[in-house]
């Protein structure tokens, strides 16, 4: 699901489910992040395959280390933003973590339903989860996930 906002939905709501256990900017960033190469190769091209190395858990897990980085050294940063739209966030290093290894790897098993060129237990050169999921289920579950976590949220939002 390359340049989608597909990907915000299962990370939405498991981000509020866990609202102050989980880091949800971090949850987020990763969910979407992961698609930088997707991304560069479909507007400027590229050779090889059109999801690289951040779409194995392997690059997926460097890519959160990475994140978690990022978003803790730009905590207050964030805070703001999160305390503008009302979101009860922990900014602890370990729920930032969490919320960036929950959004990269949640991306790469999403995807790898879909998508032949991945290879998400690299070293292993092959994808076991290919069509184990049809492209349409993945796409529905992604949706549903979005509307509830906003629903979930806009109902904290009200309740504050």
């Amino acid at each position: 699901m390359p340049l989608t906002p597909f990907h915000l939905g299962p990370g939405l709501l498991v981000g509020e489910f866990f609202e102050k256990r989980i880091n949800l900017t971090s949850i987020l960033l990763a969910s979407v992040l992961v698609d930088l190469r997707a991304f560069y190769c479909f507007f400027w091209g590229c050779t090889g395959r059109f999801h690289g190395p951040l779409h194995t858990f392997v690059g997926a897990t460097i890519l959160a280390l990475l994140i978690s980085i990022v978003v803790w050294k730009l905590r207050v940063f964030f805070k703001k933003i999160t305390d503008f739209f009302k979101v009860r966030n922990s900014y602890s290093f370990s729920s930032i973590l969490i919320g960036s290894l929950i959004g990269t790897w949640l991306h790469i098993l999403l995807d790898s339903f879909m998508h032949s060129d991945i290879i998400p237990f690299w070293p292993r050169q092959s994808n076991i989860l290919l069509g184990a999921i049809s492209d349409g289920t993945t796409y529905y579950f992604c949706t549903i996930t979005l509307i509830v976590g906003l629903v979930v949220y806009v109902w904290r939002v009200i309740r504050r």
